[in-house]
């Protein structure tokens, strides 16, 4: 009888045994675990630190137009708040009323600002109401380096006391001249070609300016932005399966 105690209990020790060195084990893994995942968040945070902070991006006649034709408006709003941009710049040259008031209602659903980018003005001949008008659908408009090429500083005051809503401007690095000394609600400097990258971005620090990166050109810079807001032109096509490339939209 004793002797099958003892074996009874010889098999218990090994049991408890076997089960705490399967528990330390557990335990020794859930810390590894957690160890890997803090230095993972660690990894990341710092990552983030230095990349760009998106700010605004564009959509042409073409993509609003493929957009509302598959009836995908709202995905792409969704998306681009997903990816953290604050603003949609709009090219609605040519775009009916109804479909311009559908666009800027699906922006403000995802809590995004629409500003209507009028687009080479000069070619239209458009006096400075008709650029008004033409971003009456919009929470604000923006006037672009074609507009600085062919409108005056009396144009743009005269856009200035007119229109009472968000100015956006934007301009190619070689107009820094042309900025105006007030009036602009937001400047962005149009770095679009990587030699000359780093100039650019010192002249939008001195401008107290958001960098614009080229979808196809300098986008790629934009996790060395270090916390300066960025736009992008157009809005990228990379990881998309069932959109055509953002070059078909020009």
């Amino acid at each position: 009888m004793r002797k099958q105690i003892e074996i009874r209990k010889l098999k218990g020790d090994r049991l408890l045994l076997r089960y705490f060195s399967h528990f330390c084990f557990n335990q020794k893994r859930k810390f590894s675990t957690i160890l890997t995942t803090s230095f993972l968040a660690l990894l990341f945070y710092s990552t983030a630190a230095i990349a760009g902070v998106p700010n605004g991006t564009w959509l042409s006649k073409p993509q609003i137009r493929f957009y509302s034709s598959n009836n995908a408006l709202s995905q792409l709003m969704r998306e681009i708040k997903e990816q953290q941009y604050r603003v949609v710049f709009l090219d609605f040259r040519g775009v009916s009323d109804e479909l311009q008031q559908m666009v800027t209602a699906k922006a403000r659903e995802q809590k995004l600002i629409p500003i209507i980018w009028v687009q080479s003005p000069q070619y239209r001949s458009l006096s400075v109401a008709e650029i008004i008008d033409a971003a009456r659908y919009g929470d604000g408009i923006q006037v672009d380096d074609h507009f600085f090429s062919h409108y005056s500083q009396r144009d743009f005051q005269a856009l200035t006391l007119q229109y009472k809503k968000f100015i956006f401007c934007s301009i190619q690095p070689f107009q820094a001249s042309l900025v105006p000394s007030n009036g602009c609600n937001q400047l962005d400097i149009q770095c679009y070609t990587p030699q000359s990258f780093q100039t650019c971005l010192s002249l939008a620090d001195r401008l107290n300016a958001v960098v614009s990166l080229s979808e196809k050109n300098t986008f790629q810079y934009r996790e060395k932005l270090e916390g300066r807001r960025f736009n992008v032109f157009l809005w990228p096509y990379s990881n998309r399966r069932w959109e055509p490339t953002s070059q078909n939209f020009r």
